[in-house]
């Protein structure tokens, strides 16, 4: 599929062909007088009041022409997605905010409607006097409320199913995300929260988005903070890296048994389960999720840091769309009968996360 990027100024490429440019287009000349036409791009000339971020130049846009949305209303419509890859069914709310903004909620199943974990802001962003480009942001609202299925298998299908319902209805030039990711650790006293990319990056060497939506990280410093932590939980810390935490002692045992940080690791959160909700937890449930305190999250903030803060960008031709989307109209008698109020009018909601899905599952592949 053509695609084009967001450049900054003309690259010139050298070659033994001769070049000749139009604004969408270039044809090269050579010997033997054959002509290659490469396929149309997309530019866009950006002037000096916009700075691109996380070297966002390198990016491809596509060019596709997005389905039309069937009966869509004048500002909010519900719709019901289904696809053949799963039995789970899902509620999209797509409002149209302003000229330049459209809101896409897509949330758990139909018999829990209105609740909305996934959230996509669709946004024209002027990039100078006359060009513009359409910016997707994923930002989620997930905890195990959306997870009808209790699994990390139902969350991404979640995800899956909003980005293809997203890509497939709307254009969009850029689609970006923030990993600010978690999972939970629940005992009977306390529930622990932590770094989801550190574990993933040590378990996998990719990003829970990196391995599940095909993200792409472009930002050449965050790019070489994760190898430095893949390279640093190849090794052995020395203890006293570890010695002045409270858990010390009990954490001792396990760090001489283990050949490096990585092994470490695995081998605490294997002994860590998950909780159910509203589930009695008794005392010698998940006793090692103390043992992680803190230490686990200190040490993959000061590799991971920036990560947070960097753009995940979803590259529409590598995406993995869900098979066999389908998009039904819900009719506003059924969105009513089945609604019942919605976030706005605190039915439970609880604060957007802002780019980051909650876990308490693990070794879910």
């Amino acid at each position: 599929m053509p695609f084009g990027r967001i450049t900054n100024s003309r690259r010139r490429r050298l070659s033994s062909c001769s070049t000749s440019q139009t604004h969408l287009s270039q044809t090269r000349k050579c010997k033997h007088n054959r002509v290659v036409s490469p396929p149309t791009k997309k530019t866009i000339m950006v002037t000096n009041n916009y700075i691109p971020r996380d070297q966002e130049t390198e990016i491809p846009i596509p060019v596709y022409e997005p389905l039309k949305l069937p009966t869509l209303r004048e500002y909010m419509s519900y719709y019901k997605l289904t696809q053949s890859e799963t039995n789970d069914t899902f509620i999209a709310k797509v409002e149209i905010i302003s000229v330049k903004n459209t809101e896409i909620a897509v949330g758990g199943s139909i018999h829990s409607l209105p609740k909305e974990c996934v959230k996509i802001n669709v946004s024209s962003i002027s990039i100078s006097d006359t060009q513009t480009i359409t910016e997707a942001n994923f930002i989620v609202d997930y905890n195990e409320r959306c997870n009808t299925e209790k699994n990390m298998k139902s969350a991404l299908i979640l995800a899956r199913v909003a980005i293809s319902f997203a890509y497939t209805y709307f254009k969009i030039d850029k689609f970006i995300l923030r990993d600010k990711s978690r999972f939970h650790c629940k005992t009977r006293q306390y529930e622990y929260k932590f770094s989801l990319p550190g574990r993933e990056l040590l378990k996998y060497g990719k990003t829970w988005y990196q391995r599940q939506l095909n993200a792409h990280i472009y930002h050449q410093p965050t790019l070489q903070d994760i190898r430095r932590y893949l390279s640093f939980v190849a090794t052995k810390p020395p203890w006293s890296v570890f010695s002045h935490y409270s858990t010390a002692e009990r954490l001792k045992p396990y760090w001489e048994q283990s050949a490096n940080y990585k092994e470490l690791v695995l081998t605490l959160l294997k002994d860590i389960y998950r909780v159910e909700p509203e589930t009695e937890i008794g005392d010698d449930i998940n006793q090692n999720c103390k043992l992680l305190h803190p230490w686990f999250n200190d040490i993959s903030d000061e590799y991971l840091q920036d990560l947070s803060r960097v753009d995940n960008f979803i590259l529409r031709d590598s995406f993995p769309f869900v098979k066999g989307l389908n998009v039904e109209v819900l009719p506003e008698n059924e969105v009513v009968k089945r609604g019942g109020g919605s976030r706005r009018r605190g039915n439970g909601y609880d604060g957007w996360n802002d780019g980051g899905f909650w876990f308490t599952e693990r070794n879910y592949r």
